[in-house]
């Protein structure tokens, strides 16, 4: 995938430093604030992260933060270099130094990533990030994975980007051996290399991207041992599948459904099989109720779950994760409109038997899922997934973080503690008995209906309707709604969820 990071690996601060003057390193520092003396007034914090910094830059450290008033305040960074320097300065600012054992982890990997962002990519082919010098840092395991997630991130390039650089990277860690699971070079890279997956599908152009281009994708995996089926035959899915076969049904000459699936087993006994579910729409006009002109715009994200699950078990795969059965289920279709497309007020059958009352053609995400859900339960896994760009409200309810709900508040509880460590921050969003009651059909022909009667706990409700798809409502499942952070600011995928489900798969 085209991430120009290529190789990752730790060393020892006690070993020397080689520095290569053909190929000058960019040292990125951690620093922290002093606020004990005057809070209104900070200092930066000493540290033997600095003292070591210093000892391979040549210059003296605190007169720089002096003369550039730089004291470590969180999101600000200090970029120091010249031509006599044997080395370019990072230095990254991350606040309080009394608060850092709480400082959030996803802010971890935003300072970093805003601090990168200052420096010109062509000089950024040979790093050196200092993370700990002293083997009782906490933090030491956070830095490393969210510093090499922040420098994968800042060398991704599409593959329509006009320019391609032709520079490789490589990203030297100095802190002490860790006996954490993911302080480890094979687990950076294989995280990097997954985010880079998932935004290089969610960034495809909506002109050239197609269900295809999701089986591609999925086919792909296969050099990894992964094993992929994939069932195109519309036929198939409109018995097997009707909900799903529904949304599909405005593109089915353009570009038709696809079920796809892609399996990883252990090489040891299995003691866990989870299922992710990726919402897969390919791009959404929110059919015959089309969407508003302001919502179209980035519809070609539509398909980020899908997207997240094929980059999960790439990495699984890449690592070998021991014990734990993995298998990614995609309902790939897009939501376009001609004269065969769903119609508000149809009724129509699922896989689980329920029969669903379409009432918005606009909520057409959940409709896949339900039919995608009762499908993966079919395999038996122990633990079931659903990652989805689903629902405004969850937007509007937890902004750029993933809502988290669940059947189960165990497995939730367990997974947000997990997902906030590897740097995807999400927040509960409680499913109650009126979520259910909210989605029942009015219509003597159908049992429930894919918006609710009411316009509030509309995140809830979708996820209600898609829970609703289980066989056995006792089994496990969360569900993740990142509709409200799949994208930047500026319209760029965001790989969100991919180290918060990778990283709970790993910890298992």
């Amino acid at each position: 995938m085209p991430t120009r990071l290529s190789s990752i690996q730790y060393q020892n601060p006690s070993q020397p430093l080689s520095i290569d003057s053909n190929n000058k390193p960019l040292l990125i520092v951690p620093v922290f604030q002093d606020k004990t003396k005057d809070p209104k007034k900070p200092t930066f914090q000493t540290s033997t992260e600095l003292t070591y910094a210093e000892k391979q830059v040549g210059f003296n450290i605190a007169e720089t933060f002096k003369l550039e008033e730089f004291t470590g305040g969180y999101g600000s960074s200090l970029y120091v270099s010249n031509s006599a320097m044997p080395a370019s300065t990072l230095f990254v600012g991350f606040g309080d130094q009394q608060k850092k054992d709480r400082l959030p982890v996803y802010r971890i990997h935003k300072a970093y990533s805003k601090a990168l962002s200052a420096v010109k990519r062509k000089e950024l082919t040979n790093l050196i990030g200092i993370i700990s010098t002293d083997d009782k840092n906490k933090l030491q395991d956070v830095l490393s994975l969210q510093l090499i997630c922040a420098v994968g991130d800042h060398f991704y390039e599409t593959r329509e980007v006009k320019e391609p650089s032709e520079h490789q990277a490589t990203l030297t860690l100095i802190a002490h051996q860790s006996a954490g699971k993911s302080a480890t070079a094979e687990f950076g890279l294989a995280t990097v290399k997954a985010r880079a997956l998932a935004m290089d599908l969610v960034n495809m152009p909506a002109n050239i991207k197609t269900t295809a281009s999701l089986a591609n994708a999925a086919n792909s995996l296969k050099e990894l041992g992964l094993t992929v089926t994939i069932q195109n035959n519309v036929e198939w899915i409109k018995s097997n599948m009707p909900c799903f076969y529904e949304v599909g049904r405005g593109s089915v000459i353009t570009d038709p459904p696809r079920w796809i699936q892609v399996h990883y087993k252990p090489p040891q006994p299995v003691s866990r099989k989870i299922a992710l579910v990726g919402k897969s729409v390919i791009f959404d006009t929110g059919g015959y109720q089309v969407k508003p002109d302001p919502y179209m715009n980035t519809m070609k994200a539509d398909m980020t779950g899908g997207a997240t699950v094929l980059s999960v078990i790439q990495a699984v795969a890449a690592l070998k994760v021991p014990n734990i059965e993995v298998t990614a289920y995609l309902a790939a279709t897009p939501n376009k409109i001609d004269s065969d497309a769903m119609l508000p007020d149809s009724i129509v059958n699922t896989s689980s038997g329920k029969k669903v009352e379409i009432r918005h053609t606009d909520a057409e995400g959940r409709l896949t899922l339900i039919d995608a859900v009762n499908q993966a339960e079919k395999d038996s896994p122990d633990l079931i997934f659903t990652i989805a760009t689903l629902t405004g409200s969850a937007a509007h309810a937890v902004g750029p973080r993933t809502a988290l709900m669940s059947n189960n508040n165990e497995w939730r509880d367990k997974f947000a503690k997990i997902a906030e460590q590897y740097g995807d921050s999400c927040q509960v969003l409680d499913i109650l008995e009126e979520d259910f009651e909210d989605i029942k059909s009015k219509l003597d022909g159908a049992d429930i209906n894919n918006t609710g009667h009411e316009k509030y706990r509309g995140a809830q409700t979708a996820a209600s309707f898609i829970l609703s798809g289980l066989a056995d409502e006792n089994k496990p499942l969360i569900h993740l709604d990142v509709a409200g952070g799949d994208m930047t600011t500026d319209e760029k995928a965001t790989a969100i969820a991919v180290r918060g489900l990778l990283g709970f798969i790993y910890e298992q």
